[in-house]
């Protein structure tokens, strides 16, 4: 059974834990949620943003819930407001992360069809970001169809982890990575504007183009990023994006440097003939000798320049074409041994005289011309050796170099003849011969 101790101490345990339930339970009723709608509308006010909010309360743990968040520009030279609604937005509060010495907050939205969710971390030293973007629907994002008029349509996950030493933007260390699912530019009926121009500031007229599933990867070191692995395949064209992107302290202001290099098919082609007019102008400046159109842009993301087309990535090409295969362990090159004989002489050829230094004859030397006199008939071949077509339950006669004979020397260094033909070359005769 429980000793008395025991249960005092459960019970004052139980009615601690029950107080602080209801001091929890007091505390998120009764908070200003009004306040903080306000505080967000201030807050959003002086960034250069309209914001409305239906109505704010209590969300799972320290936390507020949103709901219906309108959220407008402010276009400067009477242009029209953006627009983003969100249909619920929360903000929480990490009571951990305070106890533990530092502030954490996350935010999830339900954003352009898909979520969103981002976590940040501020430190003494350091700061940290966590976003991880689902199902985003690209042709619900206004900034993308506003930069060159053209509708983009896709899925976008994405994923960014940085860290942040110090209050500097331009120290950041970190990763993204994204994936565009069936991407598509264009919907054959908006026309591609690019201001500064003199040929596409009027807009023209493009098709739909497939862009396919456009992935890529950009690790991030003391502020710079170098783009990795940005590609896209699809029947319409292959297209193949290098860079480089530089933070600064205000997001602003960073800066984009981007090489791309695109072709097209020649389905797409055939079906577009202002298509086949914009590229024959580039022709002499972005025409490559691979058969891809290549054009750089950079600038800072509040104020890009125009597209230049250029034949050369000013990042460096990569080596093309397939690298030569190595030939297998044991397997002889393809060069070697070609044009030498099938047979291979029995006895090394000796060495030259040393009293004749000079005295070679070659190869392809030619045969010496026939005698003016008439020559005998030549003799009949030696009938061959009795050796080889002795029947196998006879001996073979034994084939032994004799000693007390040195060899003459060969006519020519080509290989030595067979034994059987060449009785001169120092191998014995069978017994029973001549």
């Amino acid at each position: 059974m429980m000793s008395d101790r025991l249960r005092r101490l459960w019970k004052v345990g139980a009615t601690a834990a029950f107080g602080l339930l209801v001091f929890l339970l007091v505390f998120v009723l009764t908070l200003p949620y009004g306040r903080a709608k306000d505080y967000l509308v201030a807050l959003a006010s002086q960034q250069g943003y309209d914001v409305e909010v239906k109505s704010a309360g209590p969300a799972l743990g320290l936390g507020i819930r949103f709901k219906d968040v309108t959220i407008s520009s402010r276009p400067s030279g009477g242009g029209k407001p953006t627009r983003i609604v969100i249909p619920v937005a929360k903000v929480r509060w990490s009571l951990l992360g305070a106890l533990a010495g530092h502030r954490t907050f996350q935010i999830y939205a339900n954003l352009f069809g898909g979520d969103l969710d981002l976590e940040t971390t501020r430190k003494k030293t350091e700061s940290g970001l966590h976003v991880s973007a689902t199902a985003i629907d690209l042709s619900e994002i206004p900034w993308v169809k506003a930069a060159t008029n053209l509708p983009l349509s896709g899925t976008l996950d994405l994923r960014l982890d940085a860290r942040t030493p110090g209050p500097r933007a331009s120290a950041t260390v970190g990763s993204l990575t994204w994936t565009c699912s069936a991407c598509v530019v264009g919907d054959g009926k908006a026309k591609l504007i690019i201001p500064g121009d003199p040929f596409l500031a009027e807009g023209l007229g493009l098709p739909k183009i497939r862009l396919g599933n456009l992935v890529g990867r950009v690790p991030i070191d003391k502020g710079v990023g170098h783009l990795q692995g940005v590609q896209s395949k699809s029947p319409d064209g292959e297209f193949y994006v290098e860079g480089e992107i530089k933070l600064n302290d205000s997001l602003a202001s960073s800066s984009l440097d981007l090489y791309v290099r695109f072709k097209l098919s020649d389905t797409l082609l055939k079906s577009s003939e202002k298509l086949r007019t914009l590229l024959s102008f580039a022709d002499d400046k972005g025409k490559r000798p691979d058969g891809f159109y290549g054009f750089r842009i950079r600038g800072p993301l509040n104020h890009m320049g125009k597209p230049e087309w250029l034949k050369t990535s000013p990042f460096g090409a990569l080596a093309s074409g397939p690298k030569p295969i190595a030939p297998k362990s044991g397997a002889p090159s393809a060069a070697y041994g070609a044009g030498l004989p099938a047979t291979v002489p029995l006895a090394p050829p000796p060495p030259p005289q040393p009293g004749n230094p000079t005295e070679s004859v070659t190869a392809t030397e030619a045969p010496a011309p026939p005698s003016a006199d008439p020559a005998p008939p030549p003799a009949p071949p030696p009938p061959a050796p009795p050796a080889i077509i002795q029947s196998p339950d006879q001996e073979p006669p034994s084939m032994r170099v004799t000693d007390h004979e040195p060899p003459p020397p060969p006519p020519a260094p080509s290989p030595a003849p067979p034994p059987s033909s060449d009785p001169a070359a120092g191998v014995a005769k069978p017994p029973g011969g001549d």
